[in-house]
C-alpha cells in the first residue's frame, strides 16, 4: 500500500465528515478517485476496502488512523474485478470517533 506524508497537489473531488460514526459507514467514491487523505480527529478510526463493512473484529479492517492522525492511501485494486475499488468502508475504534475523508 503506498502511503504519503504530504498531500499531494490534486483538487478535492468529495469530502465527507461524519461526527457520530457509530456503525460502518461506506463512502462510494468518485469515479476519478485515486487517492484518499483520512483523517481521525478524536480517536482512531478503522478502513475497509470496497463494499464489505468494516467492523473491530479480526480481519474486519484493513489499515487504522490513529486518533490525531492524517493519512494518505493510494485507492488500490480490488484483486476480485481487477480495478481501482468503487468504495471504502470506515468504522469507530471507540464511541465519538468524528472521521474526514477527502477524495482526491
Amino acid at each position: 500500500m503506498e502511503y504519503y506524508k504530504e498531500t499531494p497537489e490534486i483538487t478535492a473531488l468529495k469530502s465527507t465528515y461524519d461526527a457520530t460514526i457509530s456503525a460502518t459507514l461506506e463512502i462510494t467514491l468518485q469515479t476519478a478517485t485515486s487517492l484518499l487523505e483520512v483523517s481521525a480527529i478524536t480517536k482512531p478510526i478503522l478502513l475497509s476496502w470496497g463494499t464489505g463493512d468494516a467492523s473491530a473484529a479480526t480481519d474486519g479492517f484493513d489499515e487504522v488512523i490513529q486518533a490525531g492522525e492524517t493519512r494518505h492511501f493510494v485507492v488500490p485494486t480490488d484483486p476480485s474485478t481487477n480495478t481501482r475499488y468503487t468504495a471504502v468502508n470506515f468504522i469507530e475504534q471507540a464511541a465519538t470517533a468524528i472521521l474526514i475523508c477527502i477524495e482526491k
